[in-house]
């Protein structure tokens, strides 16, 4: 029972951001202090789920080897460097247990409760963005930044395929899709209609789904104050789902190809070793920050550990669709990640996507382990 009750706490801590939520709302030392017990939890679930699971080798030998070799052209704070590295290893390693521990309902409910504080954000605290500095017009909840929430928001709505309850299933749907509307984020209207589309064609009862969707935008237009949201957002979105034209000029503002083409040089230049740790991810008035994990990893680590992270997520890719009639929520997930890092660098920050992606790991491991004990 303890064991049980400390995987629903880490789910919680890990998934909903709770570290970096206290850091901004209450004071650093709380902060640590969570982020510190959540790396002591870790460990300390790691050694009372004996017997282990097999360890998740490219994750490891990736993570390993991105921080060593990024560290090689690191000029900064070794502190800050080791301190990070070693909380994303322990990560590693460690959440692997949770995971294999954890259903696709725990998921589920967990990330619903993350996206409600999308929905109280906007709901009941819309002003508080602007208080603590943070993107104001936008919501974010537990996440801060409105972008990682629409991807928890998208994760769960991947995952609510996976419910078997119609009525909670419904319900997390309707919740997810709300609060990724609150966010006014691009890449959650984008994903979460190819999801959709993907979902009809494996399925045509999933027909019903994108009214969701018109029933969120109906909700938050109605009881909303319109005058909280960023405008130029807004009128984009409602127009994907109204009859008004799409603003184009707001979808392709601030394009994340020309934030990307800003870096390629700097790749060029050092394809191997890399710039070193951090380098792509310093927001500057001519650098905002690479918004790509793939060439935030190159650019700073250079072309090995790229590989071994390229290489993971094709296996985990080419597995997700063979597996697609028995667990097509597998594949629904995968996208949501490997879109998501397309679009952010916050992988070693927030960990949702590494999460996710480990239980992804783990579930096909599990579906080869069963196809194969059907062979013998």
């Amino acid at each position: 029972m303890a064991v049980k009750l400390l995987k629903y706490l880490l789910l919680f801590l890990v998934l909903c951001n709770i570290p970096g939520y206290l850091y901004v709302f209450t004071n650093t030392t709380l902060s640590s202090a969570v982020s510190i017990s959540t790396s002591i939890l870790l460990i300390l679930h790691f050694f009372l789920s004996k017997p282990w699971q097999k360890p998740i080798i490219p994750f490891i030998l990736f993570t390993f080897l991105y921080f060593t070799i990024a560290a090689l052209s690191y000029y900064g704070n070794e502190a800050e460097l080791i301190k990070e590295f070693i909380r994303f290893l322990i990560l590693v390693i460690c959440i692997t247990e949770v995971m294999q521990k954890s259903t696709y309902k725990d998921l589920f409910y967990i990330l619903m409760i993350g996206a409600i504080s999308v929905i109280i954000n906007a709901f009941i605290f819309p002003y508080t963005n602007a208080l603590h500095g943070l993107v104001r017009g936008r919501f974010g909840g537990f996440f801060l930044n409105p972008n990682t929430a629409g991807i928890v928001c998208l994760l769960g709505f991947s995952l609510s395929y996976s419910i078997a309850n119609i009525k909670w299933r419904t319900i997390g749907q309707l919740i997810f899709t709300l609060a990724g509307f609150l966010t006014l984020s691009r890449t959650f209207i984008v994903i979460w209609l190819f999801i959709n589309f993907l979902s009809i064609i494996k399925d045509r009862k999933n027909l019903l789904v994108p009214i969701i969707g018109i029933v969120s935008l109906t909700v938050m237009v109605t009881f909303t104050d319109s005058k909280i949201f960023a405008k130029d957002r807004l009128e984009a979105l409602t127009a994907f789902f109204g009859a008004g034209e799409v603003k184009t000029e707001t979808v392709k503002h601030d394009s994340r190809n020309d934030t990307w083409a800003l870096y390629y040089d700097q790749v060029y230049e050092k394809p191997f070793f890399g710039h070193g740790y951090k380098s792509f991810q310093k927001v500057t008035s001519k650098s905002p920050g690479a918004h790509n994990t793939y060439l935030m990893v190159i650019g700073e680590s250079g072309i090995i550990p790229f590989l071994i992270l390229i290489g993971t997520f094709m296996y985990l890719l080419r597995y997700c669709i063979k597996y697609f009639k028995e667990e097509p929520y597998l594949l629904y997930t995968l996208f949501v990640v490997m879109l998501n890092l397309m679009a952010s660098h916050t992988f070693f920050a927030n960990y949702q996507s590494i999460t996710l992606s480990i239980f992804i790991f783990l579930r096909i491991r599990m579906l080869k382990n069963k196809e194969s004990q059907k062979i013998t």
